[in-house]
């Protein structure tokens, strides 16, 4: 059993605890806890993200779970649209902002440089502000990841405004789904099941 003497000790102890010295890895926890697992970063300015999203609940004026969950969708996919825009930004300045490094030579290879053959170069051009690499990342990634938010975004408004629609009463009709082929082999088009129609005869 524990004696008194040892719990006096022990709060003794407890009491000389300044606490950790280092909160680099504890410091979000709230975040990590909180709103990370809503999908919301330190890149998304956290602290403000709850206020935001009680600004678009009173704008959109939600009713019930389903309408409530789409407002919180459309808040979120708002603050991801920023973050991609950010990101892009930021992936733009680091390309035009490259790391400089400095090569420190000694004594030999310093003579060695000297009798080296010596590039000049007359023109330098216009060379690209980003590399083809970069500009290549910025389109596929950093661009598709934008419009998919994008599409979200506004399917998430179409789907609210619609819930909203008909529980005021109005008569929506229900959405067309809507089936698109492309045909890229030049030949002319056809209804499924049926042979295309020949190509018309140009002589």
């Amino acid at each position: 059993m524990t004696t008194t003497a040892k719990i006096t000790a022990n709060r003794k102890n407890a009491a000389k605890s300044t606490g950790p010295k280092d909160t680099t890895s504890t410091r979000f926890n709230a975040i990590k806890h909180g709103l990370l697992a809503q999908g919301i970063t330190e890149l998304d300015s956290p602290e403000t993200f709850p206020a935001f999203c009680a600004k678009i609940t009173a704008e959109l004026q939600p009713v019930g779970e389903i309408e409530n969950f789409l407002a919180r969708r459309i808040a979120l996919d708002m603050v991801r649209l920023n973050r991609a825009a950010f990101l892009e930004a930021e992936f733009i300045t680091a390309q035009l902002n490259p790391p400089e490094t400095e090569t420190e030579l000694g004594t030999m290879e310093l003579l060695l440089a000297q009798d080296a053959t010596k590039t000049v170069v007359v023109d330098p051009g216009l060379p690209a502000r980003i590399s083809n690499e970069a500009a290549d990342t910025l389109a596929n990634i950093l661009t598709r990841y934008e419009t998919a938010l994008e599409n979200r975004l506004c399917r998430c408004l179409n789907q609210l405004e619609r819930l909203q629609r008909l529980r005021q009463g109005e008569n929506i009709p229900a959405p067309a789904s809507v089936d698109v082929a492309i045909h890229a082999d030049g030949q002319p088009l056809a209804s499924f099941g049926n042979p295309s129609a020949p190509a018309p005869d140009t002589g």
